[in-house]
């Protein structure tokens, strides 16, 4: 039994954030105030550096101010893929040893908790359906030019975008071609399988035209660390039969493909556009390095079982960054950097570190310090027992997709001003000077594909203190 309410770190963080940004003179737009006097606002350490506008202070260090009903940024810069250089082995950073050093409030070095969700009081009330307007995120969004050009129209569908939590820091994105379903078929807080009192949502996709997210409502911040559990995924087997569909679904009208030879969900991942269920090719140009899962037959990919690389599509966990630099296809998107098998597999090669096991509660995590992501997922797997997979990749040195945000060094060594012919040069893969933010998101981002559903709990946003 887990404790009750959102957040391990109390009102006194919360007081310590406003008095950070709490001016006690009248400063003009673009400046804070600084022991009496406006300064010019920057970034940095609170006590150090005055936190800039629209961050607050948390422990030690300014964050984005997530607010009360904030709304939605608007969707990041496109870009598309032409023909790289060809790609080398990423480069790596070695694994530490293990997960958080969580906050001692004593000062030390270590992660700080900024907001948490565990589900036992939230809310998420009976929002209504809106009729989808079929947002223009891009190149491969639902009507982007990429569809648009093949005759492609988008189905009659409706939308939920729903703030939670604590601050309404967290958002619901739904879509649905049922607008008299209810909102509690796709995200409800449910109790836990596995231990009555306990409290978890759980999303689901009753058809595979159905999709839900959940995404933070505001960019994350510089330095993070977010986690989270995963538990009981019933998204297909990978194997020869239904694999979780009902039989005869297809991924139209954005392809013709069979849907039922593809089931799975999104553990966590990390994008570089707002992420809301979108057709399955939009997101694959948006990713940059995600833990998922993918239950297909036949297999086209490996899973490592302790000893060697066995071709299957059983219930694999994929942990992977995306390759900035290899040869991206219109509808795939980038090559893979798999984590498999102790190590990081050459680029292009799609490995999986192990397959989980459908009754099972798992530990996920994506860190983000400087350039470097991290990747952590822990529980009981089929093949490696009780086990912790944790490994980093300095995304610099990689050209980890579109790595580079706002306030990154740029990323010249990664520019690509080469463009998909079917797109234009108005759709370049990584121009000079463009940046993007990170963005989480963990669910079902697929309108035509997947169908199931999957649970999550202990949802939590974490900062580094030094």
């Amino acid at each position: 039994m887990k404790r009750t309410g959102t957040r391990l770190v109390l009102a006194a963080a919360i007081a310590l954030g406003a008095a950070c940004n709490k001016p006690s003179v009248a400063c003009r737009p673009g400046e804070v105030e600084r022991e009496g006097a406006c300064v010019k606002a920057q970034t940095g350490l609170c006590g150090e550096v005055a936190c800039g506008p629209g961050e607050s202070c948390v422990g030690d260090a300014c964050v984005p101010a997530i607010p009360t009903g904030a709304g939605d940024a608007g969707p990041e810069p496109d870009a598309a893929p032409s023909d790289p250089a060809a790609p080398g082995d990423p480069a790596v950073t070695e694994p530490d040893a293990g997960g958080p050093a969580e906050d001692p409030g004593t000062g030390a070095p270590g992660w700080v908790t900024v907001y948490e969700e565990r589900f036992d009081s939230a809310d998420l009330g009976s929002p209504a359906w809106v009729p989808d307007t079929v947002p223009d995120d891009g190149p491969f969004s639902d009507h982007g030019v990429f569809f648009r050009d093949r005759g492609v129209e988008p189905p009659v569908a409706w939308r939920i975008s729903h703030p939670f939590g604590e601050q309404s820091w967290l958002t619901l994105e739904s879509y649905t071609r049922e607008g008299s379903a209810p909102f509690s078929r796709f995200a409800a807080v449910v109790a836990d399988p596995a231990d009555s009192a306990n409290s978890v949502l759980r999303i689901a996709s009753a058809q595979h035209t159905d999709a839900t997210v959940v995404r933070p409502s505001q960019p994350l911040p510089e330095t993070y660390r977010v986690s989270l559990r995963v538990g009981f995924p019933d998204f297909g087997d990978g194997r020869e039969g239904l694999n979780g569909y009902d039989g005869g679904e297809t991924a139209e009208p954005w392809s013709t493909a069979d849907a039922t030879s593809q089931n799975g969900f999104y553990w966590l991942a990390i994008l570089d556009a707002q992420p809301r269920p979108h057709n399955n090719v939009w997101i694959h140009h948006h990713r940059k390095v995600v833990v998922d899962s993918d239950n297909h037959y036949p297999a086209w990919m490996e899973i490592f079982d302790g000893s060697r690389f066995v071709a299957s599509g059983e219930n694999p966990v994929m942990m992977f960054a995306l390759d900035g630099r290899g040869d991206s296809q219109l509808t795939s998107g980038n090559p893979f950097l798999s984590y498999s098998g102790g190590s990081w597999q050459p680029s292009g090669k799609i490995r999986a570190v192990d397959s989980y096991l459908p009754g099972e509660w798992y530990e996920v995590a994506i860190e983000r310090r400087d350039a470097t992501f991290t990747l952590e997922v822990s529980g009981r797997f089929r093949h490696g027992g009780r086990q912790t997979y944790r490994a980093s990749i300095d995304a610099a040195a990689s050209c980890v997709w579109h790595y580079n945000r706002p306030s990154d060094t740029p990323a010249e060594q990664c520019v690509d001003n080469g463009f998909f012919p079917n797109l234009g040069a108005d759709h370049p893969r990584w121009p000079a000077g463009a940046s993007w933010q990170d963005w989480f998101m963990f669910g079902d981002p697929h309108s035509n594909y997947y169908e199931g559903e999957v649970l999550f709990d202990d949802v939590k946003l974490q900062v580094w203190r030094d």
